[in-house]
């Protein structure tokens, strides 16, 4: 079976308060603003495909969805999806750079590391509640034993 690769297109967030997650999509984490029709605002995450950069959305709660079966349809509850978390992936030569601007804007972070991937990792969460990682990859961290442990698993 040939498996053609895959990339994330655009990763769609619903929100009551919409105008507050794009600014802090834009303003805290970053991301460039691309488009916004109506009462949807795209925002650039990176270049990818042709015709298709990565993109995160945010739509207004009362927008027209096809997800998460069980939502109410007008209502945006963080608590009600199965979303755990989501995470923009940097360069390594970025990681302070980010980690310092975010700390003098005052914003609540968490650190971790994943040696198991050799990833560092710092956590914030936005207006509604989700949380968000920026993570990248740090050789000196890597458990070369653990890594082999969790990859293996998949064989099973």
């Amino acid at each position: 079976m040939i498996v053609q690769k895959k990339r994330l297109g655009e990763l769609v967030l619903r929100s009551e308060e919409p105008e507050a997650l794009v600014k802090f999509y834009h303003e805290v984490i970053g991301l460039e603003l691309f488009a916004a029709p109506g009462t949807t605002t795209f925002l650039k995450v990176a270049d990818d495909l042709e015709g298709h950069p990565q993109l995160l959305v945010i739509f207004d709660s009362k927008h027209a969805y096809s997800g998460p079966r069980h939502m109410k349809s007008g209502r945006a509850d963080s608590r009600s999806g199965t979303l755990h978390h989501f995470a923009f992936a940097l360069e390594a030569k970025d990681f302070a750079l980010e980690r310092e601007r975010l700390q003098n804007m005052n914003v609540a972070l968490a650190f971790d590391e994943h040696p198991a991937f050799g990833w560092r990792s710092i956590y914030m969460h936005d207006p509604d509640g989700n949380s968000v990682e920026l993570v990248f990859y740090d050789a000196s961290i890597l458990n070369p034993d653990l890594n082999r442990r969790v990859l293996s698993a998949i064989d099973r």
